[in-house]
């Protein structure tokens, strides 16, 4: 797999959970719908995360990891996770 399509599989990973967020919200009464769901801060903050996925699948594949396409979503997807784990403030220990 290319780099070009280890990104686009990351990218399509990454923008799974947000397509499955607005699906969820399909049968909502417009007076029901969330606010960030027209916020251009959402927008942007999300178009950022769901590039951050591809990105994560090119870091991957660069540091030699044999990435498949399956696997490339599959890190796309989580990359959120990886990203919200590895800046939380380790517990100090005395």
């Amino acid at each position: 797999m290319t780099l070009q399509e280890a990104a686009i599989y990351g990218v399509i990973g990454g923008a799974l959970p947000e397509i499955l967020a607005l699906y969820n919200l399909r049968h909502a009464q417009e007076s029901e719908k969330p606010s960030w769901l027209v916020s251009p801060f959402y927008w942007l903050v999300t178009s950022v995360m769901v590039l951050l996925g591809g990105a994560t699948v090119v870091l991957y594949q660069k540091a030699g990891v044999n990435v498949n396409e399956f696997m490339a979503v599959h890190l796309g997807i989580a990359t959120p996770l990886l990203i919200s784990t590895a800046t939380k403030e380790k517990p100090k220990i005395n």
